[in-house]
């Protein structure tokens, strides 16, 4: 349970600090900025983006794996810190 947390958590931050990055849509100046942009992005999306998106995967299994065998055991379900549920999206 506390490494669902601790891996929630790094995963969570790293989205809270890519976003405002992914939100910045302001066009630039020059051509080969806007180039450099362009190739940031695609660095992003080939790079840094696919093992994030297999951290989420691992911790819905994680997760589901750790419901499941607290349910046969017949104690209560876990219920992860306040903002720390892995949702669908990503």
């Amino acid at each position: 349970m506390e490494e669902y947390e601790k891996l929630a958590s790094e995963l969570l931050e790293w989205i809270w600090l890519t976003v405002p990055w992914l939100e910045n849509r302001a066009a630039e100046q020059s051509m080969p900025a806007m180039q450099q942009k362009l190739e940031d992005f695609h660095d992003y999306h080939r790079v840094h983006k696919p093992p994030r998106v297999r951290e989420k995967f691992q911790l819905e299994i994680d997760f589901n794996t750790l419901q499941t065998k607290l349910r046969l055991s017949n104690r209560p379900a876990f219920m992860p810190s306040e903002g720390k549920m892995v949702s669908v999206r990503l």
